[in-house]
């Protein structure tokens, strides 16, 4: 039984800096890490699809490294638009967290039950996603070692989600991912961020799921052209439960009290018995 869980675009800024001056994307993250931490049973992996700091330097990565190491489940990072592949591979050279072998940037872990392939969708000048001739060769090479069931983590989203300012890379960068997702059907989920807010879709028939972020909520119009607002509110955790041969994807928070407030110990009753109770005339 495999548990990934997923958070995206952290944006930290410089030590006790705030994000647009309004937005403490430490303190949202320190708060997460904890989140994180009291989830049960313990998941297996953490991944975080990109734009870890606002600004990409090593003062900044390095903060980044400091806030995510509170995190006690092994943790893993790709690169977004606001990252810099070539500088995270020096910074992060010193921890398990990018474990990067070519300066592809790209990476594959063996969890349980799944593979984990994490690409790079980093452009150099431009917040627009590419996704180069090498990474797509890695990506096919990778794939055809193993036929176990796949997760790809990148960080922009290879769909077209309504909004105008995230759709203006179009279709075409992500064309021939979806032609080698077409023939690996043991690619079962995409996971990306970058939109500041979730979204389900499909590439295809692999389904995709766009995590919301710990630093704050972008309001965005559908298929309208207007400049999105924003809500100062961490998202909450992904979790991807890799169950039934198959992912069951979606929010995941694990507030402070959730020990306390189980129903079985707000009622006195035993768990077992309420099952029962909830299963009525199909109990057993």
């Amino acid at each position: 039984m495999t548990l990934l869980v997923q958070i995206t675009d952290t944006h930290i800024t410089h030590r006790d800096g705030l994000l647009y001056g309004q937005v403490d994307t430490a303190e949202n993250l320190r708060d997460t890490a904890q989140e994180i931490n009291r989830i049960r049973p313990r998941p297996e992996a953490l991944i975080v699809t990109g734009d870890l700091v606002e600004t990409p330097d090593r003062e900044s990565y390095e903060y980044f490294i400091e806030l995510i190491s509170a995190v006690q489940i092994p943790v893993c990072v790709l690169p977004g638009n606001h990252d810099d592949p070539a500088l995270m591979t020096d910074v992060f050279s010193g921890t398990p967290y990018f474990p990067v072998t070519d300066d592809t940037c790209q990476y594959a872990l063996e969890l349980s039950d799944v593979r984990l392939l994490a690409l790079n969708s980093h452009a150099g000048g431009s917040e627009l996603p590419e996704l180069g001739l090498r990474n797509l060769a890695w990506l096919e090479q990778e794939l055809e070692r193993s036929d176990k069931p796949t997760v790809i983590g990148l960080h922009h989203p290879p769909m077209m989600t309504g909004i105008e300012f995230i759709d203006m890379a179009g279709t075409d960068w992500f064309q021939e991912l979806r032609r080698i997702l077409g023939q690996h059907e043991q690619v079962q989920l995409v996971i990306c961020g970058h939109c500041h807010t979730d979204m389900s879709g499909r590439i295809d028939q692999v389904h995709e799921y766009m995590a919301g972020s710990v630093a704050h909520q972008l309001i965005a119009a559908r298929s309208v052209d207007i400049a999105p607002s924003f809500e100062v509110k961490p998202s909450p955790p992904v979790l991807h439960h890799f169950v039934n041969g198959q992912f069951v994807s979606g929010s995941y928070p694990w507030p402070i009290n959730a020990e306390v407030n189980r129903i079985d110990r707000q009622s006195g009753i035993p768990w077992e018995t309420l099952k029962l109770q909830m299963m009525g005339s199909k109990a057993p």
